[in-house]
């Protein structure tokens, strides 16, 4: 039996006035069953400005069926709005229904009562199954029947394990040249796809030109293995954008007698959403006992926490995820490194990544679009007709082939070798595998050790009970038989736990791995790096640890910036994609990028070696004194350098888009605003000073002679500003400028490590 509240509802005309009740409690009624008479009163227009006051009866209809309980409500009673008028015990609380029928009485569902504002089919909103048939079930039976499970799978020393399939344990495509090299045993790749399994989809696959095409599955290495192991820590659920269809003949591919996955196959035809997953769907009441594996995480907004994110399997080059339409457009993430032979590669919505939201409200958001979803459909199709049509494999190994056959001509004088070796396209080296088994083993076992713990820590904090006791004599009849969900940690902080510390005290930088105009903090990549303990930042200093660079874009500023700074290590992107894969803080060595020779020039290194000896001659050098002179004995030489070198790749990080050298400065840029002016009394000044320095005039001088001068002069005008040791004092205010707000703020941009290097030949001409 089910007690429910029925209200008056917000559609009578109020204030009403209760006239008779026409039930006493212990009565039965049943829906749209007269249960009282109520009246209310009204104005009547019967001219332009007259009225009459109205008083209208009426009757109360039942919106609900069972026995009366009670009334809430009594005659005479004047009610202003919307209370509770009756408690009624309910034979069936229709908790449990399919396609609008209540599955424990058959009433309709659907059924509507205009006195009710309540829809009969909100009593059952959560859908716990994996497949179509359209089961709903209330948020207490939910909850009921996933303790049930969880109690289930403690006593089995289990946990769940979801698992994606595109990309993180197979990789699909509709390419025909696959079909074509699995005949030929010929072909240079005919060893890699031999395994390559197969199907088609007639009814429920594609159209158009991709209507009935064929699906070729490529298993990850070690998938069999990997998955007969897991089982025995994990229950396992498929979890894909695929359609059913699709899903159902990769599983009966991946398990053929349903011993992994059973029945527990999702898809996007029941996932309620077409932009993203979440457990929610599964798991609606707690989802402490799940773990997700993905190769992408932006899918999973609410559940990253749950997330072991895998490095995709990419075995068909230039395929991506074929059921990529259905997915948020992959903009921000770690690119892939660039392969050789020219292969390429509501409430809920708002709130942040990670955080936890009521299933009800996640299961509201999760609110199919039967438009978009047409048009990803559409574009799906176009994308797999494009493989049919353009077929990329045909064309890289076409090109490779190019490419032997021009190696053997270049070995053989010209002439190409009739048996020369093709390079094959496709290789199956993926060890990703092993890695994510040692993952999901170490949280299993930090799980259930905590899990463990806490239920010992509890036994010894309870009191013992002598023989014969009521306690004693409850333990001895229900026996503790290791299941207690108050003492279930979250796999989630468990997961944070074991990363946290892979990177902890390690500062980044990234360098043309983030697109413009996102927040590196905020961006896929920067939020991993700070799930497993490193703080990321978006510009170069001395508190920088690493600068990972993109291997498409090996030099930009951030790179010839780093160079000057000996204690960044400056290394390539799969460094750190190999750190968060494996978990552990890998050696730089292998991964550092080869920096040029150009970058290196005004590197830390020689600037130390310039300061020791200038040290060791007792001399110091207040730079900031000689700011502005050295700007007018060099400015007429800075014009014609400078060059942007401009990468142009598009999707780097907006700090990255100006090499270095491509700043320019003048230093009397206040003085007027006609370029042509500027240059004029720059050059004119430049000339009064070298003038004074050597007491000759440069009139008609060549840009050789002056520098050979102003070399000479060194030792003259340039020791005006050089201190000793012993000096305590300023210089002279007038042998030296002080450096004005524009000057100092241009500093940056004049090398001072060059400086050093011209002074000390200065000094060296001066004592000789």
């Amino acid at each position: 039996m089910y007690d429910k509240v029925v209200s008056l509802g917000s559609r009578l005309h109020y204030p009403i006035v209760i006239t008779k009740l026409l039930k006493s409690s212990g009565d039965s009624i049943k829906k749209q069953e007269t249960i009282f008479e109520y009246k209310f009163s009204w104005r009547r227009k019967i001219g332009d400005d007259e009225w009459a006051d109205e008083t209208t009866y009426t009757e109360f209809d039942s919106p609900a069926e069972g026995t009366l309980k009670e009334w809430r409500i009594k005659e005479g009673q004047t009610i202003p709005a919307d209370v509770p008028c009756m408690t009624v015990e309910e034979a069936c609380g229709h908790e449990v229904q399919i396609q609008g029928l209540c599955s424990l009485c058959g009433a309709d569902m659907t059924e509507i009562n205009w006195a009710s504002e309540e829809k009969d089919t909100d009593r059952a909103m959560i859908n716990m199954t994996h497949d179509q048939t359209g089961l709903m079930v209330s948020q207490n039976v939910a909850k009921k029947a996933e303790h049930e499970s969880q109690k289930r799978l403690l006593r089995q020393r289990k946990l769940s394990l979801v698992v994606d399939l595109d990309q993180t344990i197979i990789h699909a495509c509709i390419e025909p040249t696959v079909g074509e090299w699995q005949r030929d045993k010929a072909n240079p790749n005919h060893e890699a796809v031999k395994d390559v399994k197969s199907f088609q989809l007639n009814d429920d696959g594609p159209r158009g030109l991709a209507s009935g095409c064929t699906y070729y599955i490529k298993l990850r290495p070690g998938l069999h293995e990997f998955l007969e192991t897991v089982s025995t820590m994990y229950e396992l659920h498929v979890y894909t954008m695929g359609t059913r269809a699709y899903a159902l003949n990769i599983a009966r591919i991946v398990d053929p007698d349903k011993k992994l996955f059973g029945n527990r196959v999702i898809s996007r035809d029941e996932n309620g959403s077409i932009t993203a997953k979440s457990l929610q769907r599964l798991f609606p009441v707690s989802t402490d006992m799940v773990v997700i594996i993905d190769d992408r995480s932006d899918v999973w907004p609410m559940n990253r926490p749950n997330l072991i994110k895998v490095v995709p399997y990419d075995f068909f080059k230039g395929i991506g995820d074929i059921n990529s339409s259905f997915l948020p457009k992959r903009q921000d993430i770690l690119p892939a490194p660039p392969r050789v032979n020219g292969a390429s590669s509501s409430n809920a919505e708002n709130a942040a990544p990670g955080e936890k939201v009521s299933p009800l409200d996640e299961l509201a958001r999760m609110g199919g679009d039967g438009a978009n979803l047409k048009v990803q459909a559409e574009e799906q199709e176009k994308t797999l007709e494009k493989q049919l049509t353009d077929r990329p494999l045909l064309h890289m190994q076409e090109e490779l082939d190019k490419e032997d056959e021009q190696s053997s001509q270049n070995e053989q004088g010209g002439e190409a070798s009739p048996a020369h070796h093709r390079q094959q396209l496709l290789s199956d080296d993926d060890e990703e595998l092993i890695t994510l088994q040692d993952h999901l083993t170490d949280l299993h076992a930090a799980f259930y050790d905590m899990y463990d713990k806490r239920r010992g820590e509890r036994r010894m904090s309870e009191p013992t009970h002598p023989p014969g006791h009521s306690k004693a004599r409850r333990r001895s009849i229900h026996p503790d038989d290791g299941v207690d969900l108050s003492l279930v940690p979250d796999v989630g902080d468990l997961l944070d736990e074991l990363k946290s510390n892979v990177l902890s005290g390690l500062v980044i930088c990234l360098s043309g791995l983030v697109p413009l105009g996102v927040n590196i903090e905020e961006s896929e990549i920067g939020m991993q790096a700070q799930s497993f303990g490193a703080q990321v930042v978006d510009g170069i200093s001395n508190r920088v640890t690493h600068l990972v660079v993109s291997l498409a874009r090996p030099r930009t500023k951030k790179v010839q910036q780093a160079a000057k700074i000996s204690s960044i290590k400056i290394v390539n992107q799969s460094w750190l994609s190999d750190c968060l894969s494996q978990w552990r803080r890998l050696d730089e060595s292998p991964y550092y990028m080869t920096i040029l020779d150009a970058d290196r020039e005004r590197s830390e290194d020689t600037a130390d070696t310039g300061s020791a000896e200038m040290e060791e001659a007792g001399i110091s050098i207040n730079m900031g004194d000689f700011d502005e002179e050295l700007k007018e004995f060099l400015g007429d030489d800075d014009d014609d350098e400078g060059d942007d070198e401009g990468d142009g790749d598009e999707g780097g990080e907006a700090e990255d888009e100006e090499d270095e050298g491509s700043e320019t400065t003048d230093s009397d840029a206040d003085d007027t605003d006609d370029p042509d002016q500027r240059g004029t009394k720059r050059k004119a000044r430049a000339s009064t000073v070298e003038s004074e320095a050597d007491g000759s005039s440069t009139v008609g001088e060549s840009a050789l002679a002056k520098k050979q001068r102003v070399s000479r002069s060194r030792g003259a005008s340039s020791l005006r500003a050089v201190h000793t040791n012993g000096d305590t004092g300023r210089p002279d205010q007038n042998d030296t400028k002080q450096p004005r707000a524009a000057d100092a703020d241009n500093e940056n941009n004049f090398d001072y490590d060059e400086l050093e290097r011209e002074l000390l030949a200065g000094l060296e001409a001066a004592g000789d």
